[in-house]
């Protein structure tokens, strides 16, 4: 009887190990759509809104200055030194540094205005 229970702990045990693995929070293993740093924040009390986020000279990505859409749906998470976190949006501040990964159309306008998909915050 005790065999069974030592058994059955370390399959739960092990279960949930794994199925933390696949929960952990992470961003899309492509090329982000920008990377660059939060020049301008307009978001409501809910943290819905929008970020001006402006690449430095040279990054090589897709666009050099973006309007994001933060919705409900998009995933904010932090880069910490423990690894992926959920973050907040309503705790972005100018300054920041970002990586985003849009989703859905982008107005061609300059700066492009697109949804994000995820943000990541890296310290």
């Amino acid at each position: 009887m005790r065999r069974r229970i030592i058994t059955v702990v370390a399959v739960v045990s092990a279960a949930l190990l794994v199925s933390a693995c696949f929960l952990m929070p992470s961003p899309p293993d492509t090329e982000p759509s920008i990377r660059g740093t939060i020049t301008s924040i307009t978001l409501d009390a809910s943290g819905l809104g929008s970020v001006l986020v402006e690449a430095a000279p040279g990054e090589g990505l897709a666009y050099d200055k973006a309007s994001v859409a933060i919705v409900d749906k998009t995933r904010v998470l932090l880069k910490g030194t423990d690894g992926w976190g959920r973050f907040s949006a309503s705790d972005l501040k100018k300054g920041d540094t970002v990586e985003v990964w849009f989703t859905g159309a982008v107005a061609e306008s300059y700066p492009v205005q697109a949804t994000a998909d995820t943000l990541v915050v890296r310290y």
